[in-house]
């Protein structure tokens, strides 16, 4: 099934943002990136807030089918450990360029990170009881291992192979 024109905007936008960054997406960019016309771009994206917001939600509703996927199931038919082993299997692969701007951006504007705060409250642990809870201690500590090892190759100059991947992720599952 083809994407729709829409789907296709916002996959160029986000191919835009990993090769120049966030500035690289304007109406002329994402015309001559997606093969339509500025006024196409316009009409389905009437300012660049509209574009950007679309790009979050873009890449939010696609982290949420891969947690689906991975999981096997919706995050509402799932325990609270089902839903963190799906968040760390998703975040076995390393962070894109596009995903950690994206996730910047996120950070300095509260409209967007309410998108991304919508899949988390699904399927992330909230630090909210680490204090008195041990469980709730681990399930974060697994959480931010995970995060991690998705931003590993953007921190440390080396990245990981495949199977130094896999180990690290066996050893923070069994933290489950």
């Amino acid at each position: 099934m083809r994407p729709s024109k829409k789907e296709a905007i916002l996959n160029a936008a986000v191919e835009l943002i990993e090769q120049d960054g966030l500035e690289a997406v304007s109406y002329e960019a994402l015309a001559e990136a997606s093969g339509m016309s500025k006024s196409g771009i316009v009409y389905h994206f009437p300012s660049r807030y509209e574009i950007m917001r679309g790009i979050h939600q873009h890449m939010a509703d696609q982290w949420e089918r891969e947690l689906e996927e991975v999981a096997g199931a919706p995050a509402e038919s799932l325990s609270g450990s089902q839903r963190l082993r799906a968040v760390v299997l998703s975040l076995n692969r390393s962070a894109t360029k596009a995903d950690l701007l994206l996730e910047v951006d996120a950070r300095g504007q509260p409209e967007f990170a309410e998108i991304w705060r919508q899949v988390d409250d699904r399927w992330a642990p909230s630090p909210q009881n680490i204090e008195h809870d041990d469980d709730a201690r681990r399930d974060y500590l697994v959480q931010l291992l995970a995060d991690g090892l998705w931003t590993h190759d953007y921190v440390h100059e080396t990245p990981l192979t495949p199977s130094q991947r896999k180990v690290l992720t066996d050893a923070i599952l069994q933290l489950l």
